[in-house]
């Protein structure tokens, strides 16, 4: 099988996947928690594990709770995805909102170019998506995950599509 054939399918899936969590965002963020939530118990464990093994080195204590730390997090978004995806959410929510004014400090730093509108607006938009996940933690943790992990994989699948088809008008 061609190489672009196989990145052409991998372009499809990812599409298809992209459709699958936008249609159904609820079950795309209970996803996206419990892959977060593997992923902390897995790190925890393997810096446990390498903690363990690596004898003397300074700074254990903090290693080790940082560790235990993941595992815990993970842990408990395992045990509770919903209240683990309205923690996710409102993370996004204060990193979407700490980026913004971010942004707008940038904007004013830029003078009068313009550039400066262009980072405004980004950071205006930003500021706003913050703040509209904050106040309404409790619509958005049921789907904000789930529509960005749609559109995340949407855009993926589409990207990669169109690298395939560039590659197949090359002849590769």
């Amino acid at each position: 099988m061609r190489v672009s054939t196989i990145l052409m399918i991998i372009g499809a899936l990812l599409s298809l996947g992209g459709i699958l969590a936008l249609a159904n965002p609820f079950a795309a963020s209970m996803t996206v928690t419990t892959i977060v939530g593997v992923f902390f118990v897995f790190s925890g464990v393997v810096q446990a594990w390498i903690l363990f093994r690596a004898g003397g080195v300074s700074g254990r204590f903090f290693n080790g709770f940082v560790a235990l730390l993941s595992i815990v997090a993970g842990v408990w978004m395992l045990a509770n995805p919903l209240a683990g995806t309205v923690s996710l959410t409102l993370i996004l929510g204060v990193v979407f909102l700490i980026m913004g004014l971010v942004r707008l400090l940038m904007a004013v730093q830029l003078g009068q170019t313009r550039l400066r509108w262009i980072m405004m607006l980004s950071g205006i938009a930003s500021v706003g998506i913050g703040l509209l996940v904050l106040f309404n933690i409790a619509a958005a943790a049921s789907t904000l995950l789930g529509i960005f992990l749609g559109i995340q994989l949407l855009a993926e699948g589409i990207g990669l599509l169109a690298f395939t088809w560039a590659m197949r008008r090359k002849g590769h």
